[in-house]
């Protein structure tokens, strides 16, 4: 359905007939109606699936000499990444891609105009904001989660059969790090939501999330002077390895605990900051 049919068939939803006051919940109906019937929506979760479970279990195969013999250097490679940051491989594709989903969802009405007519039937504004935080985070957030708990355990299966290094999810620091991976994608996606409504731009928006969010941090850690490390390490991306990854390299990286309240700032930050403008600048 195009975004013109869609948001028509939800405008309608709010329930703007006389007697039926505009209400959160209505709106998020009305949000609901529109991301789920929308083609691109289920295709970006297809994307999103096949990324965490295709690449992790491809990624564990090489691991294991299932695809690539033992000892070759597909398998090397593979097996110096650990076994946890093996079978999550999949999982760093879909940071993109949720990123992406999240910056389309946020600045697609904006691009096409069709924001007028939501923002006509809902003057409030701050309602559609946080319908679409809702929605979207509802559409994603299963399904990565699911994606990564299942190709953990499926890939630690392929590793073991092939001999290979296995941590289990009781281990210390491996249900944190599966779990903190979900959060990570689905909260950059947010940012990503957030980051659409301030620059109502889809392509902008997409180059300010892949760019400044999720490359700039590691392009800065190379070039600058490592005395810039105790800065860089609360950067987003940064900031979500410290709870990502199963164990901490050196003092380059904050503590777990520490890096989840940082990278909530950032959400916070962004989503806030989306709320703030949105009431001060015209449609």
């Amino acid at each position: 359905m195009s975004d013109l049919t869609s948001s028509v068939a939800a405008t309608h939803s709010l329930g703007s007939v006389e007697g039926h006051p505009t209400t959160l919940p209505r709106v998020l109906r009305s949000e609901w109606i529109k991301i789920r019937t929308l083609r691109s929506t289920w295709i970006t979760i297809a994307s999103i699936v096949l990324a965490i479970v295709l690449f992790g279990v491809i990624s564990a195969m090489v691991a294991s000499g299932d695809i690539t013999p033992a000892g070759g250097p597909g398998a090397g490679r593979a097996r110096s990444l650990g076994p946890l940051a093996t079978v999550l491989a999949g999982a760093n594709l879909s940071v993109l891609i949720v990123a992406v989903m999240g910056s389309i969802a946020g600045a697609r009405e904006f691009s096409t105009g069709m924001i007028r007519t939501t923002f006509s039937a809902v003057p409030k504004r701050l309602p559609v904001l946080w319908s679409k935080l809702i929605a979207f985070t509802a559409v994603v957030l299963p399904v990565v989660a699911i994606s990564i708990v299942v190709v953990f355990f499926l890939g630690m299966r392929i590793l073991d059969a092939g001999g290979a290094a296995t941590v289990a999810w009781s281990d210390d620091g491996v249900a944190r790090s599966v779990l903190g991976m979900a959060y990570y994608v689905v909260g950059l996606g947010i940012i990503g939501l957030a980051i659409g409504f301030l620059l109502r731009s889809t392509a902008a928006s997409i180059g300010v999330v892949i760019g400044a969010v999720i490359f700039l941090p590691a392009l800065a850690s190379a070039l600058l002077p490592s005395s810039w490390d105790e800065v860089l390490k609360y950067l987003p991306s940064n900031a979500a390895t410290a709870f990502t990854g199963s164990s901490q390299v050196g003092a380059t990286l904050l503590t777990p605990g520490t890096g989840f309240i940082v990278f909530t700032a950032w959400i916070l930050l962004a989503v806030i900051g989306a709320a703030a403008v949105l009431g001060r600048r015209d449609a």
